[in-house]
């Protein structure tokens, strides 16, 4: 039987519904947030700008491998969510034991691969000489470690799928505390730098994932008829939902690693400041994400259900809550950026190179808040391969030339809303189009 814990969004008041799944999944995203940038923040107070701009550099080439779980973590969680919606608990039950399969799989050969081939990557990087070494530890460590990252987005995606996102929020609330406490442990009272920020990141993300699946074990979120643990069939609608977004997920966080190798070449400040940035940025689009995400949910279910008129709904009064965070996000990009750099830094410097990069990329915040609800919309229609035609020409086509032709950080700031433009143009016209209204995933799963 299905934990309590779970919801369908086929039904009821949708602002409710929506504000119920994202002010947790806002809570989850905040705390990962908290998670890199205690990083940051700690590495910054206790060691040099070289530690700190191999922790920031590292974490890029991290992010990329990340990407590959979060985009097959979607797949699971768009099917999850169909079945769901449309009351196929078998289904349900058995997509979830295929991706637990399919997860255990992929991240052990990832492993294998980052291992193997952590110095090519830290060269490839072109990370600064003084940080080069720091870079390699880091990459190293969290390479090693990647299982435990994907234990946690498998069971992220389970929950999320049949509605929960208050339970993958207690177990962020963990792997968070555990590794602040961690970083001032490793960086701050051993000195390890950033192998010792890797090291507390790993550690973390293990303790949170076996608390995740013990919690699914006694709840009882998956319950047998067949027996059967891994359904082939269901791994190749995972995959045919998942590896699109996974595609999409990898270019979009590749452009930001080729970002922080053109910062690279500018030196070690603009690399630290990159650094920075990058963290504040990733708290102030937090509530674009978590709407985006309850858009997925909420479609997903709907769709499942053949009501596509309150998916709809779903991602209009998801994108207008979305907004109502963007605007003042936007203001403290444009107006406040060097109050929002003091929150992390004394260095003059630092803040004044970190400053133009946020002056530039704040329009950024405005047009993610539709970006996000709208790959959300069609994510949950299963429609993964569109969205990731339209991101990856954003950062292959547009965002990428644009940072290699870059001066300076302002520059690079400003690769980011104007890459970002055509892709919420072709979002809008294919939204308007009423294509995504064709059922994808179901009449191939009876």
């Amino acid at each position: 039987m299905l934990s309590a814990n779970t919801h369908r969004f086929t039904d009821g008041n949708i602002v409710k519904s929506l504000i119920r799944f994202a002010l947790p999944f806002l809570g989850s995203n905040f705390l990962v947030a908290l998670y890199g940038a205690a990083d940051v923040l700690i590495v910054s107070r206790f060691s040099d700008s070289a530690t700190l701009a191999a922790t920031a550099t590292g974490a890029q080439a991290v992010f990329t491998l990340m990407a590959l779980a979060i985009g097959l973590a979607l797949g699971g969680t768009v099917l999850i969510g169909q079945y769901f919606g449309a009351k196929k608990d078998n289904d349900v039950s058995e997509t979830i034991t295929t991706l637990f399969c399919l997860f255990g799989i992929v991240s052990i050969m990832c492993s294998g691969i980052f291992l193997i081939l952590t110095e090519p990557i830290t060269n490839w990087l072109k990370a600064p000489p003084e940080s080069w070494h720091g870079t390699y530890q880091y990459i190293l460590i969290c390479g090693g470690g990647i299982f435990f990252t994907f234990a946690y987005e498998a069971i992220s995606a389970v929950l999320r799928g049949v509605g929960d996102s208050k339970n993958p929020l207690k177990f962020v609330a963990i792997a968070c505390i555990c590794n602040i406490i961690l970083d001032f442990v490793f960086i701050g009272y051993f000195h390890w730098g950033a192998a010792g920020a890797a090291s507390a990141t790993v550690i973390s993300q293990g303790i949170s994932a076996f608390i995740g699946g013990l919690y699914i074990k006694k709840q009882h979120i998956i319950s047998f008829q067949t027996g059967r643990y891994f359904i082939p069939e269901k791994a190749k609608m995972i995959l045919k939902l998942g590896i699109p977004t996974a595609i999409q997920q990898t270019i979009v966080f590749a452009s930001f690693t080729i970002m922080t190798i053109a910062v690279n070449k500018l030196g070690v400040i603009e690399t630290a400041a990159l650094g920075i940035t990058n963290r504040i940025d990733g708290f102030l689009i937090l509530p674009a994400l978590a709407f985006g995400a309850a858009v997925s949910v909420m479609t997903a279910q709907n769709m499942g259900a053949n009501k596509f008129k309150r998916a709809q709904q779903s991602f209009y009064i998801g994108f207008l809550m979305s907004l109502i965070f963007a605007i003042p996000a936007f203001y403290l990009m444009s107006v406040k950026p060097i109050n929002l750099m003091q929150l992390v830094t004394n260095d003059p410097v630092l803040i004044q190179n970190g400053s133009y990069f946020m002056l530039a990329y704040s329009p950024d915040c405005l047009l993610l808040a539709l970006v996000f609800c709208l790959n959300g919309f069609f994510n949950g229609c299963g429609r993964t391969t569109f969205t990731m035609i339209i991101n990856g020409m954003s950062a292959l086509v547009f965002r990428i030339p644009l940072i290699f032709i870059a001066r300076d950080l302002f520059e690079v700031g400003l690769s980011m809303p104007f890459s970002t433009i055509p892709q919420l143009l072709a979002g809008i016209i294919y939204f308007l189009s009423n294509h995504w209204k064709k059922i994808l995933i179901l009449d191939k799963g009876k």
